[in-house]
């Protein structure tokens, strides 16, 4: 990452912390308070990621699902895959290519994600993540398509990074539009054990694919669901017993 881009991160990251600091109508807190001393709902992340891996960018396409603990984190786990198709890399007497290749990553992250603050129409929080993942990369060849080498190597990714989500309000009193948004995720990988432990891992993969990542998606906030399945159930309940009391 150049210096100017660090300055930039830098800056964007004490914006968003100043955000915190402002008192308006639009930051107030989203939740409904639970009658529970401990309270879970369900949370549903779409999760796609750019990034680089030996300078081509790719793309990483992904989904978490986890559990919103007391407004205050979500604990879960990731699902990621990306399929590359790289170009030839050898070219025969003739300068035709001899051979193309495909890359794919299949990896799963066990996921922490601390809020800093939680806003009606705003939320900033900083995940972290680690798991664990296979490489495959075959080799065809370009006459063919028949193939001439498999190889298939385990890594370990680990990952932090911050995460901007901005939700949609509800359109009048039609509220599904509240449970939509857009989520914005910058963040570091970090592939773990790179050379160590050789004896126990002999197939472990010495890759580079450390780096940064970005990522712009839908988000679904399945919480505000389940608030307003809560409220509406709740509002059902005490008409039902309403009508019971007028017509008793």
């Amino acid at each position: 990452m150049s210096v100017s881009s660090r300055i930039y991160f830098l800056r964007l990251l004490l914006a968003l912390f100043l955000v915190n600091g402002f008192s308006h109508p639009a930051f107030a807190q989203d939740s409904i308070p639970s009658l529970h001393k401990n309270s879970f709902k369900p949370a549903f992340d779409f999760d796609q990621r750019f990034s680089f891996i030996r300078k081509k960018e790719i793309n990483i396409w992904g989904a978490r699902f986890g559990v919103l603990v007391n407004e205050k984190f979500k604990v879960g786990i990731g699902a990621y895959f990306s399929k590359d198709n790289l170009k030839s890399f050898a070219i025969d007497s003739g300068g035709q290519p001899t051979y193309y290749a495909h890359r794919n990553l299949y990896f799963y992250t066990g996921y922490f994600e601390w809020f800093i603050f939680r806003y009606k129409f705003v939320e900033f929080s900083i995940p972290l993540e680690a798991g664990g993942g296979k490489s495959v990369f075959q080799v065809y060849d370009n006459t063919t398509n028949v193939l001439v080498n498999r190889t298939a190597k385990y890594f370990i990714p680990t990952g932090a990074g911050l995460s901007l989500s901005v939700k949609l309000p509800p359109v009048g009193r039609f509220k599904p539009t509240r449970w939509f948004g857009i989520n914005f995720l910058a963040g570091y990988r970090y592939c773990a054990f790179q050379g160590k432990f050789e004896n126990l891992f002999p197939h472990r993969f010495e890759t580079d694919y450390n780096g940064f990542f970005w990522s712009v998606s839908a988000a679904i906030f399945l919480d505000r669901f389940t608030d307003d399945y809560s409220e509406w159930h709740h509002k059902r309940k005490q008409q039902k017993m309403q009508n019971r009391i007028d017509n008793f």
